[in-house]
């Protein structure tokens, strides 16, 4: 399994654009840590950055584009 459910629930529960959004706060907020040098921040801004760009990638798949389709079949 090449994605996490958590990064599979982010794409699935927000926005191309809310998605976006915070993952430019992930990119500022990593870029902030590792100016300090604490490597225990920087790991976690890292996974924190990581999870938001996965979840990017997740939404772009076959896999996702489906699961769309059948949650619009099941609301006919």
């Amino acid at each position: 399994m090449f994605f996490t459910d958590y990064q599979k629930n982010l794409a699935y529960n927000l926005k191309k654009s809310e998605l976006r959004k915070k993952y430019k706060a992930s990119e500022k907020e990593l870029k902030q840590v590792a100016r300090t040098g604490n490597e225990v921040s920087l790991i976690k801004a890292m996974k924190k950055h990581g999870n938001f760009e996965y979840a990017m990638l997740f939404q772009k798949t076959p896999e996702f584009k489906g699961h769309k389709v059948r949650c619009v079949n099941d609301k006919i």
